[in-house]
């Protein structure tokens, strides 16, 4: 019987050893997973900070010429091939003339003869409207017709006068006519091959043929088009730093030179051109290729900057800062960011924002140098980060 009596007993220390023990692990468990949330602050300072744009174009000589014929007819030699370095006043084809341009000589006469006869009727026309409306015969309506096909008479006379005298003067030898570069540069197109036919620039009644194109590679521009909604941040004379898919371990300088003064459809979508010059060689530089150009947006020194994430947005869609209100004014040898096991005691705070860089952002009102203030939010607050 006594026995059976240490056995029960044994059984009941037992139990109670192992639930002490279950205690007491449980709160040694809970003290090592559960620590304080780490808050990190952030002293305002001033600093420098620039804005950058990233955008993409396509390099393109700035200047490049394109080289027509004075005379019709076909091409029997070109001196100058694409890649070619050519200088102004080369020969670089010769073209066996198209003799119709005695026709067109003859044509172009008989058109200015007839514009000089519809110029005589329309200046007596409107001399005789004159007299008539002074005499109250005829209406000022009629009177303004007579005046303005005078002033069409007088255009088409012009233009039928200049047509005629370059035609004439043009120097065509009895057999070759020789094709001139206008300008120094290299051939970067020439789409017509020896023994076929171009029109004249000037007795055609289209443009005439383009020959071949010449362009100075030593002085390049990147091309681009801006949307209508970023036009507003490119500045003439900004700088720009450029890489090229091409030779992406080169770097060029360059700045902003033009700004179209009018946008373009492109793509359904309004853009304005823009031109970037690019300071490199065009021996290694080639029209065509697509670069990369980062633009120096805005620069401000010696500003109030604080890190981006440290700025939040309220329900009233306002930017918003946590200034810590309970801690004191930090020692010199505090530095800019600081961890804290307990969270402090702080105050959203509207601020205006400036130029931001993409890591810190520059603060016109709101905050002073040395305010503290937090850089993750309080787990309390349902607002939203700033991005």
């Amino acid at each position: 019987m006594r026995k059976k009596w240490w056995i029960i007993i044994v059984i009941v220390l037992l139990i109670l050893l192992v639930l002490f023990l279950g205690k007491s692990c449980g709160k040694k468990k809970q003290t090592e997973t559960v620590k304080p949330t780490e808050t990190e602050t952030y002293t305002v300072k001033r600093g420098d900070i620039s804005s950058r744009i990233e955008i993409t174009g396509e390099v393109q000589p700035e200047v490049v010429v394109s080289l027509k014929s004075k005379v019709s007819g076909k091409i029997v030699k070109f001196y100058a091939g694409e890649n070619d370095y050519v200088t102004s006043g080369q020969i670089i084809a010769d073209i066996e003339p198209d003799y119709n341009q005695a026709n067109t000589l003859f044509n172009t006469k008989a058109m200015l003869q007839k514009a000089e006869m519809n110029l005589k009727n329309a200046r007596k026309d409107l001399a005789d409207k004159t007299i008539l409306l002074q005499k109250q015969f005829i209406s000022q309506e009629e009177y303004d017709k007579a005046s303005d096909a005078l002033k069409e008479a007088e255009i088409e006379y012009t233009q039928a006068s200049s047509q005629y005298e370059m035609i004439r003067d043009l120097d065509v030898p009895g057999k070759v006519t020789h094709v001139y570069a206008t300008a120094s540069g290299v051939v970067i197109e020439r789409n017509i091959n020896e023994g076929e036919m171009v029109q004249s620039s000037l007795t055609s009644f289209g443009e005439g043929t383009v020959i071949m194109k010449i362009a100075d590679l030593n002085k390049m521009i990147v091309k681009s088009n801006i949307n209508e909604v970023d036009i507003s941040k490119f500045k003439l004379n900004q700088s720009a730093e450029i890489t090229l898919d091409a030779l992406p371990y080169e770097q060029y300088n360059g700045k902003v030179v033009k700004i179209a003064p009018q946008a373009i459809i492109e793509n359904n979508a309004k853009v304005f051109p823009i031109e970037i010059n690019l300071n490199a060689s065009g021996k290694v530089v080639k029209p065509g290729m697509t670069a990369n150009v980062t633009i120096l947006a805005d620069s401000r020194q010696n500003v109030l900057v604080i890190p981006i994430r440290a700025v939040f947005s309220n329900d009233l869609n306002q930017d918003i800062v946590y200034l810590v209100k309970d801690t004191k004014s930090p020692s010199k040898e505090t530095k800019s960011k600081e961890k804290t096991s307990s969270a402090p005691n702080s105050v959203a705070t509207p601020v205006k924002l400036g130029t931001n860089d993409l890591l810190q952002v520059e603060v016109i009102e709101g905050l002073k140098e040395g305010d503290i203030i937090l850089l993750n939010e309080p787990v309390t607050n349902n607002n939203k980060m700033f991005m």
